[in-house]
């Protein structure tokens, strides 16, 4: 049984045109680990690292409501939550998702929270905490 993703919902707020294009669409960078995703990597604009950090301080409380700790401060939060995000993009299929300006919301929600709940719970074994 072949299960087909549905085309994603995208929501764009910033026009793709003008100085307002120019600075948040094609300001970029790509992000390769090992290789994996492909081609240019993971591409991440401005305006998507915006929602990234923003998806980042709701991870960062998710987690600590679910952990008692913190990941980290907002570097921290945000580099995992870029992490989460490549890894459910590349790895894992989900038949809903949602694009605002081109960042699956639900795709790096979930991977940022599964990635900070395990790095979490392995910071405390290797600390001989709780």
């Amino acid at each position: 049984m072949i299960l087909a993703a549905a085309p994603a919902n995208s929501i764009n707020f910033i026009p793709k045109s003008g100085i307002l294009d120019t600075i948040f669409h094609q300001s970029w960078l790509s992000i390769n680990v090992l290789g994996h995703p492909g081609g240019n990597g993971y591409k991440l604009t401005l305006i998507g690292l915006i929602i990234v950090l923003v998806i980042a301080v709701a991870a960062n409380a998710i987690t600590e409501r679910l952990t008692t700790k913190k990941v980290g401060g907002l570097l921290a939060a945000t580099i995992v939550t870029i992490f989460g995000a490549l890894l459910f993009q590349a790895y894992v299929i989900l038949p809903f998702d949602v694009l605002i300006e081109g960042v699956p919301i639900v795709a790096a929600l979930l991977g940022s929270i599964v990635i900070a709940v395990f790095y979490n719970l392995i910071r405390a074994q290797l600390k001989g905490g709780k």
